[in-house]
């Protein structure tokens, strides 16, 4: 009998109608050491995220690809503008974590550090994306990230790629925040977005204060479920 393969899976979901308590982070420092202050604007619960007691490892590039022939050209732009979006935030707060734009691929990438975009139905009534996190036993990360057909407008894309992206470097909903004010608020419909195509100055403090807290505490802790594939 061939054996099971099983691995640890985390899966974060974009739906108004659904909402998880995350592990917060306490501001702290940045990546780099320096001091950072919280922006006034970013209150939490009504126009910033909460960080989530996990994220991706900092200081290795993680490669993003597009299942062949689920997106169109205009498509697959739209995505990479979201990912070209964190990579400039995350410039901006000296993390060393970078998504490469990597091109389309035939199949699922089962690669350690690499995202694989594909269309499909999200698990649960009305959501339109999903990320999903696979651990091996020996600590490699890979993920994948699903949306739905519905999502065709461009704005909408780019929308739901950097909010899809803000769950890798430690954002959870904010389902309560104010439309426009995070990345990782709800969409005002399936084929629309949130008014935010790039991380915003409260979505980047709290991605800082994470990776800051992270590398003091030597480790980046996932909350993780058992799935068999």
């Amino acid at each position: 009998m061939k054996p099971f393969l099983y691995s640890l899976c985390v899966v974060l979901f974009l739906s108004p109608l659904l909402w998880a308590r995350p592990v917060n982070d306490r501001p702290g420092a940045t990546a780099a050491g320096s001091a950072l202050s919280m922006p006034k604007q970013c209150q939490p619960g009504k126009t910033s995220p909460e960080g989530l007691g996990w994220r991706l490892s900092a200081n290795k590039p993680v490669r993003v690809f597009y299942l062949k022939d689920n997106f169109n050209r205009a498509e697959s732009d739209a995505l990479a503008r979201g990912v070209n979006n964190w990579n400039k935030a995350l410039a901006e707060i000296d993390s060393s974590i970078i998504f490469v734009n990597s091109g389309e691929r035939e199949s699922v990438v089962r690669d350690e550090l690499t995202i694989t975009v594909m269309r499909g139905a999200p698990k649960g009534k009305e959501r339109v994306g999903e990320i999903k996190f696979y651990t091996k036993p020996n600590g490699a990360v890979r993920m994948t990230v699903i949306i739905n057909p519905v999502v065709t407008d461009l704005n909408a894309l780019t929308s739901l790629m950097t909010h899809e992206l803000g769950h890798a470097v430690g954002l959870a909903d904010c389902y309560e925040c104010r439309r426009g004010t995070t990345a990782m608020s709800a969409f005002k419909g399936k084929n629309k977005g949130n008014d935010v195509y790039e991380p915003s100055a409260c979505d980047k403090y709290v991605v800082a204060t994470g990776y800051a807290a992270a590398a003091r505490n030597g480790n980046t802790q996932a909350l993780t479920f058992l799935e068999q594939q």
